[in-house]
């Protein structure tokens, strides 16, 4: 829902500055936007696989949902959760190639991750099942991801990627450490506490880390708060 959101909110920014002819803006916007990106759905992927079996079993164990229901479904979502940050990035992507006018690339790249997610699902369903489906659902996810990466690099004459590669490292330290409040809270306390002692870690680690995503989000905020 996040990546959506932002994507269309993006997609306008990306298609006036290719019509101004103003690449470097383009650049700014698109690095800007993979790591806000990474910003959220890093720390999500990292508490949906820490927490993966008392959240299932929390909004939707009982009744004909049993116990070997809840844990195929938290193995699911354990494995569907490590592409979760690749599949916000494509997102942001496809729609700097739509705004550049390149509908083409996108489609091939789709096709491409389409094929291997049948190939590693016949490789993996068999060995983790439902958690094999996931698997190769994340894995096709990362590699069009890495594909539309790379070609837009090479496109645009870069993004800043070691800056984005800088921002996606102290990110993922954070909400690696961030995982395992939860993950302790969790198991001291219950989901409630583990969720919100999760929340609050993850901006004292973004801080200690030097997340600089997290101070320009401040900015924003605290500059709309003057305007109103």
């Amino acid at each position: 829902i996040f990546s959506n959101a932002i994507a269309q909110a993006i997609l306008p920014t990306f298609s006036t500055q290719v019509l101004e002819d103003n690449q470097e803006s383009l650049k700014n916007t698109l690095s800007w936007g993979l790591r806000a990106v990474f910003f959220v759905m890093l720390p999500m992927a990292a508490v949906f696989m820490v927490l993966a079996r008392p959240l299932v079993f929390t909004f939707f164990g009982g009744g004909r949902f049993d116990v070997n229901s809840g844990l195929l479904t938290s193995n699911a979502l354990f494995f569907y959760s490590i592409g979760l940050c690749a599949y916000g990035g494509t997102k942001i992507l496809q729609c700097c190639f739509f705004a550049l006018k390149d509908t083409v690339t996108p489609t091939k790249i789709a096709g491409l991750s389409l094929l291997l997610n049948i190939i590693l699902n016949a490789l993996l369903m068999f060995p983790l099942k439902i958690g094999g489906l996931a698997l190769a659902t994340s894995i096709s996810g990362i590699i069009s991801f890495l594909f539309l990466f790379f070609i837009l690099s090479g496109r645009l004459g870069g993004f800043g990627e070691r800056k984005i590669l800088k921002s996606f490292l102290r990110i993922f330290a954070a909400s690696l450490c961030m995982a395992g409040v939860c993950f302790l809270v969790n198991q001291a306390l219950n989901l409630a506490w583990a969720l919100f002692c999760g929340a609050l870690s993850y901006i004292v680690f973004c801080f200690l880390f030097g997340v600089a995503e997290l101070r320009e989000l401040m900015r924003k905020f605290l500059w709309e708060i003057r305007r109103t």
